[in-house]
Order: structure tokens, then C-alpha cells, then sequence
């Protein structure tokens, strides 16, 4: 995830450089027309009017180059449940809850990555909905549920929330799902919250998601680490200063294709296809840059589960991706060998969207390990 933040205000950066960029040809064309340089003047116009249709729509050229045909692909949607109710917590903030299915089946409740929100799960509530009774939850600031007014985005704050969630719905022999920062909220709850976890949860499903800092198992972990507190921290504080400003940025760099870019090669292995490329970077637009920031921070400074692992006794799914640049397979095969009762499936080719660019490897494996907690 440190990752991301770098190459996110990368992108960001450009799409500014195109701005300047497009002034200073129409600057350009404004001086020298009716000239005897009007030749220049015309090609600064050319220039100017091409990118400018590229900063509006250049995403469909971006995603046509980057992403792949799949013949028969369900292609993600942006859907909320027609079920949903909101619990509100003691710090200002209120969860959004969804349901799907039969709540007299089992329980699975899914928690989503960081920068996205409860639609990610395209793939597993459609899939598990029919034989299941799904709840999805948005995580605080993200999606339909509000941020804390203490503006507290820790991990701890988070696995309490959904310790809430989880007691509100009075949930016994749950199944949790997380991915990435999910994931890392379930670990933070099973290892340091919750008390009885055995009778509340009957298993955990871990996705591309690691056990400590994400710096460290991270690519380019050697170089974030270094910079971590004197560059990663203010560009952070920064973002939150100024969240307006990066959202208008985030939502010209989704449109241009910069953030395409930068979701392709950090979060899929490259056999994606556009609406799934866009899908997820439409979410990471989405998401206000103090909320992401916010929780930057909280992963970077206070999360290390490493030492607790072997608290979690009951049985375990965990989800690697080989070509995953946010989570290393590294991370992945050092939960596999510090907790107790799991499996570890590496997904291939896939990266950090695992759950989306190989849903059905990952729906199978998953399905196959909940009929076996029965």
C-alpha cells in the first residue's frame, strides 16, 4: 500500500504536467497567431486541442492497450444491496451494513481493501450469496459510512468497528473474508479483540494481505522503509491538508488514464480486462485522499501483528498472488507458517485484485474451504 501512495501522487503529478502543459500551448497559440510565426501558433493549437480530449477521455485508449479480451467474462458492476442498515459508533462514525441471502445460512462477512469500497466483492456476493448469507460492510470515510470525528483511522479503531458489527448482528460461527487492509482488520480483531472468538467465528479468509508495516512486504521495501518517516509521513499530512485539491487531481488522473496506468501495474498481472481495470480504479477515484491518507498512516505507525499470530487457532484461508507488487507472496507464506490450522493458495497469474482477476479460481477454493468448516 506505501507503494501506492508514491505511484498514485506520480500520477498525480503528471496529470498537473499535462494542465501546465496545455496552458502553455494555448498561451502559445494565443501570442503567435496572425503572425508571421502563425504556423507554430497553429500546431500549439493542434496540440492543445489533442491534449485536452486526452485528459477526457484518454482512459478508453489506456484501458484498450493495457487490458486483455476475456471471451464470456462477467464484467464487474458497481452494485449495493437493496438490504442495508447503518450502525453508528461512539466516535462520530457510522458503518454502512449490506446483506444478501438467507440469513439462516451461513454467515460470511466480507471486509474490504483500503481506497475501495463494499462493491469491490463483485464476484464473491454473487457468487456466494445463493448458498450464504452475505454482509458486506464500508469501511469508515469509504463508500456510504462516515469517518470518525476524532479522525482516528488505526487499525485497532477499525478491527473494533467490526467487533460492533459483529455483536449488533449478534453473529455466531461467521465466517470473516478480508482483503488487504481487510484482512489486516480481521487479524488485528482474531489476535487483540476478541474474546470467545471460537463461538463468533468459525473461520477467516485472508486475501493478499500481510501480517505487519506493508512496507516491509512491499515492493521496493528496502527504499520505503528509508523513506517512510522523513517523505512517506508528510506526503500524507499533505494529502489530508489539501484533500480537495488531490481529489479533483485523483478524478483528472482516473479520466486521462494515469491512474489506470498505475492500478494495471501495481494491482493485476495483466490479464484484467477493461471493465475490470476500470472498475477498481473508478474506486480508488472515489475514495477522499485525507480517508486514504488517514489510513496510510494507521498501517504504517501502529500495525504489527507478527509476534500474534499463533493466537489464531481457527482454521485459516490465505490467498497469495504471485505477481502481487502491494503484498508480496512473501507475506503470504509467513502467515502460512505462524498460523496454526491453515492453507495457502497462491493465485497465478494474479496480482493484488486477485478476488477480481481470477474470481473463479478464488470463489472455488474459498467455497471448497467453508463446505469443509461445515
Amino acid at each position: 500500500m506505501p507503494a501506492l501512495l508514491l505511484f498514485l501522487l506520480l500520477t498525480e503529478l503528471l496529470t498537473v504536467a499535462f494542465i501546465v502543459l496545455d496552458i502553455h500551448l494555448i498561451r502559445e497559440w494565443y501570442i503567435w497567431k496572425d503572425t508571421i510565426d502563425d504556423e507554430y501558433a497553429r500546431r500549439c493549437m493542434y496540440g492543445a486541442i489533442a491534449l485536452t480530449a486526452y485528459s477526457f477521455f484518454g482512459k478508453f485508449l489506456i484501458s484498450w492497450i493495457l487490458s486483455k479480451f476475456r471471451k464470456n467474462e462477467d464484467e464487474p458492476k458497481q452494485e449495493h444491496s437493496k438490504y442495508s442498515e447503518q450502525l453508528k459508533r461512539p466516535d462520530g462514525s457510522v458503518i454502512n451494513i449490506e446483506f444478501m441471502g438467507d440469513n439462516k445460512l451461513q454467515p460470511i462477512l466480507f471486509v474490504h481493501g483500503w481506497n475501495e469500497n463494499s462493491t469491490a466483492w463483485y464476484y464473491q456476493k454473487k457468487k456466494f450469496s445463493q448458498n450464504n448469507y452475505v454482509i458486506l460492510i464500508d469501511l469508515p470515510g469509504l463508500g456510504k459510512s462516515k469517518r470518525p470525528d476524532n479522525k482516528d483511522f488505526s487499525l485497532q479503531k477499525m478491527a473494533a468497528d467490526l467487533e460492533a458489527v459483529i455483536e449488533h448482528l449478534k453473529l455466531s460461527k461467521a465466517v470473516l473474508w478480508g482483503h488487504s487492509i481487510g484482512g489486516m482488520i480481521i487479524l488485528t480483531y482474531c489476535t487483540q479483540l476478541s474474546k470467545n472468538l471460537e463461538q463468533r467465528v468459525k473461520g477467516i479468509i485472508l486475501q493478499h494481505t500481510t501480517f505487519t508495516n506493508p512496507t516491509y512486504t512491499s515492493i521496493l521495501s528496502a527504499l520505503l522503509r528509508s523513506i517512510q518517516k522523513p517523505i512517506l509521513y508528510p506526503i500524507c499530512y499533505v494529502m489530508i491538508a489539501l484533500s480537495p485539491i488531490f481529489w479533483l487531481s485523483k478524478w483528472m488522473s482516473y479520466m486521462n488514464g494515469n491512474m489506470l496506468i498505475s492500478t494495471r501495474f501495481l494491482t493485476f498481472a495483466g490479464t484484467q480486462t477493461r471493465s475490470q481495470l476500470d472498475f477498481i480504479s473508478r474506486l480508488s477515484a472515489m475514495a477522499p485522499p485525507s480517508v486514504f491518507a488517514r489510513g496510510m498512516l494507521g498501517m504504517m505507525k501502529t500495525y504489527d501483528v507478527s509476534r500474534d499470530l499463533n493466537k489464531v487457532t481457527i482454521p485459516t484461508l490465505i490467498f497469495g498472488a504471485r505477481y502481487d507488487r502491494l503484498t508480496k507472496p512473501v507475506a503470504s507464506e509467513y502467515m502460512n507458517k505462524n498460523i496454526r490450522n491453515n492453507e495457502l493458495v497462491i493465485l497465478s497469474p494474479a496480482g493484488h485484485q486477485g478476488q477480481i482477476e481470477r474470481h473463479t479460481e478464488t470463489n472455488d477454493a474459498a467455497e471448497k474451504f467453508i463446505a469443509g468448516l461445515r
